[in-house]
């Protein structure tokens, strides 16, 4: 793209925001929330699913007004694209398979048209448009975010003060070994980069232990165009060890400044500062099918998360020249993998996780919903017979081997358990996947069309 078209792009962009025609969408989860199923799912229903019988919900199309959605043409080159097509490719296999998860940030515009249903518009124009921007990034990356409030000591502090919970301590020991072992003289690039593959490597097995959501930095575990950067030599040293004021200690807290200055504030101030609406994805059934450490720690992550955020009601200065997040949906995500009268405790769950965000936005002016859904449904509901009663439950494929199956997964708790109520149950919500898909058919879902009228509803008017 030449400077020409740069400059055309950003043109056109500044013309749609300042007429209200621009929303900026970000998806925000950790990683396993479904941020991919939910971004293609959205993308599917605003192009392709946008009838009354799919979407009864999303009222621009129930009052047949929506005209449809195409995949914006003129999205600049320099930006990389969601990739929509591979991910759908993957649900519409014999064998349907979750798309591959995000290892990059990525972004896709879609041109909205109708017909406006009220004011001038709808007498004077044949139609009128809404450019939509959907931001997509790993969820490895969100973690960083909180990184900009700590130092390099905090920050080491916070780390051992997390590997000392239940659920890690075990997998912590070989490292700490490690570093008490150390000579804090050597500054080598030879013990650096052994230190950071160690760390590394405990990261990675963190991130392969159910219920370990804080792992940072997030670029260790997903580098994307940083691989090999000296900067991610960032480990965190004992807390005993920091006192000493070492030469390792010295550089480890540079390369922590330079990864925060040169990566975490550009990422936030290229992809966050410029939302509009946001969706906060939450796996709170994994969470509780890990135990209470992990439960608690899944609150601590997204608490830390929320607070890097701005929001606030939108206008029409705000809009251009500094933007904040005037919606924010809590969506407490597979709600397939519970059967539907559990969607109401889901919900409640999710409020009780996310109970000092959903303070924070609704003091700051943002509007707030949370609900429970599923962007790509992986299950059918039913009813058997036991005992002579009828039972709810849910069929669907088991991800564990690939065979039907046909149960109850457990009643929803509409708080979040103490260590008392885990110490005695073991949840086991089951995971799915995603089921065949007929000809041309709609992605199945729940509460899509509830989710695209709280977040673009009152925009298509």
């Amino acid at each position: 793209m030449t400077w020409l078209d740069q400059l055309q792009h950003q043109s056109r962009q500044f013309r749609h925001r300042a007429l209200d025609r621009h929303v900026r969408l970000g998806v925000t989860g950790l990683s396993g929330a479904g941020k991919t199923a939910f971004i293609t799912s959205l993308v599917h229903q605003l192009t392709q699913g946008d009838s009354p019988q799919n979407l009864p919900f999303f009222a621009v199309v129930q009052q047949g007004r929506y005209l449809g959605g195409q995949l914006a043409a003129e999205q600049a080159l320099t930006i990389p694209r969601f990739p929509y097509e591979h991910n759908l490719s993957f649900l519409q296999q014999a064998t349907p398979q979750w798309p591959p998860s995000t290892t990059g940030w990525s972004q896709l515009s879609l041109a909205l048209r109708y017909k406006a249903g009220q004011g001038l518009r709808s007498h004077l124009q044949s139609h009128s448009e809404l450019e939509l921007d959907i931001v997509d990034y790993p969820g490895e990356w969100l973690l960083d975010l909180p990184l900009l409030q700590l130092d390099y000591q905090q920050w080491c502090e916070f780390s051992w003060q997390l590997f000392a919970k239940p659920h890690r301590q075990a997998l912590a020991a070989a490292f700490s070994s490690v570093l008490a072992a150390t000579d804090l003289t050597d500054t080598s690039e030879q013990q650096l980069q052994s230190l950071t593959e160690a760390y590394k490597n405990l990261l990675l097995q963190f991130s392969a232990t159910a219920g370990t959501f804080l792992n940072q930095p997030g670029r260790l575990l997903v580098p994307g165009e940083l691989a090999g950067a000296p900067m991610l030599q960032l480990l965190p040293l004992l807390p005993e060890q920091l006192s000493q004021n070492s030469a390792l200690g010295k550089k480890l807290a540079n390369h922590y400044q330079s990864y925060r200055d040169y990566v975490v504030k550009p990422f936030y101030k290229q992809h966050f500062s410029q939302l509009d609406r946001q969706v906060v994805l939450v796996d709170c059934l994994s969470a509780l099918n890990a135990g209470a450490a992990a439960t608690a720690e899944l609150s601590q992550a997204l608490q830390l998360i929320m607070k890097s955020f701005h929001y606030g009601p939108s206008s029409m200065l705000r809009r251009l020249f500094k933007p904040k997040i005037s919606k924010v949906l809590f969506a407490a995500s597979k709600a397939d993998h519970v059967t539907p009268e559990q969607h109401q405790a889901l919900t409640l769950l999710l409020q009780s996780l996310l109970r000092q965000p959903l303070k924070q936005t609704t003091y700051q002016l943002a509007k707030v919903e949370a609900m429970a859904i599923a962007a790509l449904r992986a299950s059918h509901a039913g009813y058997v017979e036991l005992q002579g009663q009828k039972q709810p439950c849910i069929t669907g494929i088991d991800s564990a081997n690939g065979k039907k199956i046909n149960l109850f997964p457990g009643d929803v708790p509409a708080t979040v358990p103490d260590a008392a109520v885990f110490s005695k149950h073991q949840f086991s919500f089951p995971s799915l996947q995603p089921l065949p898909l007929a000809m041309q058919a709609n992605l199945p879902h729940i509460r899509m069309d509830h989710t695209l009228q709280f977040l673009l509803g009152d925009k298509l008017i």
